[in-house]
């Protein structure tokens, strides 16, 4: 596995940074504070120099401060005795820190030309950037090219979904329509002028100047190129210096250009976790690079178990499994577990405004029914999400993954299907409108043959069958009403049955009015095909092709577990691994087959989380 450090660009400051590493390395602060001619731990702890506030905004002030705290973070890991990566990355700005820690120049060099870089770049003329989100890079570029907008550049290409543009400040202000019609978010950037564009080439003239004056040493570590997205050379690189700021970062390439290598181990040096977070999206759908590199190796979803051992298949359960505080002593513990919650409330809050993360993991909610679909569909979905990257934290990668209702959502994302970005805005629009359209309808569970429902169907009036969990286990959806009268009736007869908290009728016509306008928007995502095999309860069988229609009946269609556990148990054997937050899918299997189907829990409503998912660990490394 590949030890990668990175370190972030702008956007990443705040005010605080740096306490630990001012404390520690005293003279280089003052080389600081004499190359700067101010203060960088009052810049940097206050945001304040000389009474003046918030400097930390203005690029002038924010390139030194984030490669000083940079800089002073990573001598901190090397001098406690961190074993140091094979490689070093940084995303605009955060490559001079990369470069740093290669030993291309000392400390006071590097300050001395991001000051200068800074500077320069706050007084190009007036520009503006914007992010582009939920299409891909191709898409934003052949829009622009097919527009009246021809002074607007690619500036940053950092996902597969994510691309920030750069160019004429007017022209940007215009474009939004343009990429909204196309079923992109359109987000501003607090910046001033046009970076990473043809715009700065005035900029990059004079920094080239400025500094050709500086020796740079031969790197004693690779480090990626933003310009390139390959290794910079080992000495004779100065011109990459000054070509980055009027080239686009090319983020997303650099890091699935390192993956193509194997398995990487990525760190994030400096403050924030923007780099973090953009791996998680990138490892779910690298970019497919034309060229093979000599010591590219298969990659690990897609190995051959090892002999003797059963193939390893992840589950993500749907409704009726949610409650609140589900995975809260991992968020507060697992940092892999922390880190991918934490992006998808990112992506959560840029649709709706509302933390989902605070929602969650609301004490005073302890003992409430989570029932707001507006909650429970991302949650769900984010927890799925957020247990698989602690399971490939621990080197714990499936050979396949299954869904259930809402759950193939997750199942498609993990399995390079579709983006994280779209997955989301897909799950956040269902339950908006399932919200405003679908209220009012319920799900019962029933503890009886399935024939039962049909050789009595008087006993279930106004119901669907929605799904068949195991032999005896089935579910009925239908109007609220509806469900009370069949429950009484079920009670009269002695068959038990317990009604899901949920407001609606999945997998029945009670979802029927959000579906044009659902439709609609799924034709708006992305996909190919995945890599991974990836198993549908609702198809019964593995999905190859993922468009609207497939989307719409995800929620839409009847589910068959038991049918499709029985079949992929045919063959080789299969250890399946319950992503959900009870253990739900792996309790049907239980009852559903036995011994004769090996099944494993991740966590469940009882708590104790940390001890279980060790467990689980444990089982799954034997």
């Amino acid at each position: 596995m590949t030890s990668v450090w990175v370190f972030p660009g702008q956007g990443s400051q705040h005010k605080g940074m740096g306490a630990a590493g001012f404390e520690r390395y005293p003279h280089l602060v003052r080389e600081a504070d004499e190359v700067l001619d101010y203060s960088i731990r009052e810049l940097c702890l206050e945001d304040a120099l000389d009474g003046k506030g918030e400097l930390l905004r203005q690029t002038q002030y924010t390139q030194p401060a984030l490669f000083a705290v940079s800089a002073l973070a990573f001598l901190e890991r090397r001098d406690r005795g961190d074993a140091l990566p094979a490689v070093y990355a940084g995303h605009s700005l955060g490559e001079f820190a990369a470069l740093f820690a290669a030993d291309a120049f000392d400390f006071r060099t590097g300050l001395a030309l991001v000051a200068e870089r800074g500077r320069l770049m706050a007084q190009a003329p007036r520009g503006a950037m914007a992010a582009v989100i939920g299409i891909d890079q191709a898409r934003v570029a052949q829009l622009l090219a097919d527009s009246e907008f021809d002074r607007i550049d690619l500036a940053n290409i950092n996902s597969a979904m994510q691309t920030v543009i750069s160019g004429d400040f007017d022209q940007i202000q215009r474009c939004e329509a343009l990429f909204a019609d196309a079923g992109a978010r359109f987000v501003r950037l607090n910046v001033s002028a046009a970076f990473h564009s043809r715009f700065m080439q005035d900029v990059q003239a004079r920094f080239a100047e400025f500094a050709a004056g500086f020796e740079l040493r031969p790197l004693r570590a690779q480090v990626i190129a933003n310009v390139s997205a390959r290794p910079y050379p080992a000495q004779d690189y100065r011109d990459l210096l000054a070509r980055q700021i009027t080239h686009p970062v090319k983020w997303y390439e650099s890091m699935s250009w390192l993956l193509a290598q194997g398995p990487v181990e990525l760190e994030e040096i400096g403050p924030g976790d923007v780099l973090t977070n953009l791996q998680f999206k990138i490892k779910q759908a690298p970019l497919a690079l034309s060229e093979a590199p000599a010591t590219a190796a298969a990659p690990a979803p897609a190995a051959a178990p090892r002999p003797g051992r059963p193939r390893t298949v992840f589950m993500y359960s749907g409704q009726g499994s949610q409650y609140y505080l589900m995975g809260q002593e991992l968020y507060r513990h697992n940092a892999a577990f922390r880190a991918a919650m934490d992006a998808c409330d990112a992506l959560h809050r840029a649709h709706t405004g509302r933390s989902m993360v605070a929602e969650l993991y609301d004490d005073s909610r302890k003992h409430h029914d989570m029932t707001d679909v507006r909650l429970s569909h991302p949650a769900l979905f984010s927890l799925g999400y957020s247990l698989t990257q602690v399971l490939i934290d621990a080197g714990i990668e499936p050979d396949g993954v299954l869904g259930y209702s809402l759950g193939e959502y997750v199942a498609a994302v993990v399995a390079g299907a579709i983006s994280l970005e779209d997955a989301m805005a897909l799950v956040v629009r269902q339950a908006g409108l399932l919200d405003q359209q679908t209220r009012g309808g319920g799900m019962l569970t029933v503890l009886t043959s399935v024939d039962h429902f049909q050789r009595h169907p008087q006993l279930y009036t106004g119901a669907a069958l929605a799904s068949v969990n195991f032999g005896r286990n089935f579910v009925v959806s239908a109007a609220q009403d509806a469900l009370q009268a069949i429950k009484q009736r079920l009670d009269e007869v002695d068959v038990a049955s317990l009604l899901l908290p949920v407001d609606h009728a999945f997998h029945s016509a009670g979802v029927d009015p959000i579906e044009a306008e659902f439709r609609r928007h799924a034709q708006a995502v992305r996909s190919q095909a995945p890599r991974l095999p990836m198993y549908s309860a609702m198809r019964g069988r593995e999905v190859e092709a993922f468009d609207a229609q497939y989307f719409w009946d995800v929620i839409r269609q009847p589910v068959d577990f038991h049918q499709l556990i029985g079949s992929l148990s045919q063959g080789e054997a299969i250890r399946f691994v319950d992503l959900g937050p009870t253990g739900t899918l792996s309790g049907f299997i239980k009852h559903g087959y036995g011994d004769r189907v090996a099944h494993a829990v991740s966590i469940n409503q009882f708590g104790r989380n940390l001890e279980t998912v060790q467990r689980l660990l444990g089982q799954l490394a034997a």
